[in-house]
């Protein structure tokens, strides 16, 4: 008997105009560094909009939103908010849809054709949504179609997303940055979602980095092929650096203390000097 997408989902996909090709993003720039060693899928909903980025500071003014190609960005943007609006409206049939994606995703993925065997997975590519806290609900007709469609097995019943996904795809490791200093660390840590502070926060995400052992990613303002420091003092600490630019695979970085992750200012349009020097560390 073929199986075919849950009703629900159906819905969904017709109603938002969503496909198998334009949910996730796999081309991102950034994850795209990282593709020998994980190719990584990206959600990009809408920052600033509808509470999905309550922690936003400095970073508000020069989000890499509006980055890219400007004969796409409109389109871009449309989509970006269409997601969001589904995900908000209606979140159980969203989380559902998402399941469904990243098992596609993780389908022409194989672990085994490439050297990382391992795969990334990143939700909050242009927002910061507590992801550790959301339950999804998987029916007989979600878990049939996956395994007969991308061969993923899943258990019937309401787990944690991200917990989900981990069990279910070998290899694969949910990521984000995060500006909230409010995550459910104990759930996050369970579920194998890592979480990197960042810079340009209402709140002292550095403290909270040093806190629970973490990373913290931060703008740096240099001239053209300028060497990044060694190190970054802060606030009078020493903090030993990483090049954040390298590769986006945050998981794969030194973690035996806190390390500045260092990011060159990427161009965004209208950005000024002023905008700049607020949101950098010096």
């Amino acid at each position: 008997m073929k199986h075919s997408i849950p009703a629900d989902i159906r819905a969904m996909r017709k109603a938002y105009g969503f496909n198998s090709s334009n949910l996730l993003t796999l081309t991102n720039p950034k994850v795209l560094k990282s593709q020998a060693i994980a190719p990584t899928a990206v959600l990009h909903l809408s920052p600033k909009y509808r509470g999905s980025c309550p922690a936003a500071g400095s970073c508000a003014s020069l989000c890499l939103n509006t980055a890219g190609n400007p004969a796409w960005l409109k389109g871009k943007l449309q989509r970006r908010k269409l997601r969001t609006d589904a995900f908000l409206d209606r979140p159980n049939t969203f989380l559902r849809l998402l399941v469904m994606e990243v098992c596609r995703f993780a389908h022409k993925h194989p672990t085994d054709s490439f050297e990382g065997e391992r795969l990334g997975l990143r939700l909050n590519g242009t927002s910061d949504f507590l992801w550790e806290n959301l339950t999804v609900d998987v029916d007989a007709d979600l878990s049939a179609y996956c395994y007969e469609a991308f061969h993923i097995w899943l258990p019937i019943g309401s787990f944690p997303l991200l917990g989900l996904l981990s069990a279910a795809i070998p290899g694969l490791r949910p990521y984000d940055y995060t500006k909230r200093t409010d995550r459910n660390w104990e759930a996050a840590r369970r579920q194998g979602y890592h979480l990197t502070m960042s810079h340009g926060s209402i709140n002292d995400t550095l403290a909270t980095a040093v806190f629970h052992g973490i990373n913290y990613a931060a703008a740096i303002d240099l001239p053209r092929n300028a060497a990044l420091p060694e190190t970054v003092t802060i606030n009078g600490r020493t903090f030993p650096t990483l090049d954040g630019d390298i590769t986006d695979w945050r998981p794969g970085d030194a973690s035996d203390q806190t390390h500045i992750v260092l990011l060159r200012i990427k161009r965004t349009p209208g950005q000024t000097t002023e905008q700049r020097a607020a949101f950098c560390i010096a």
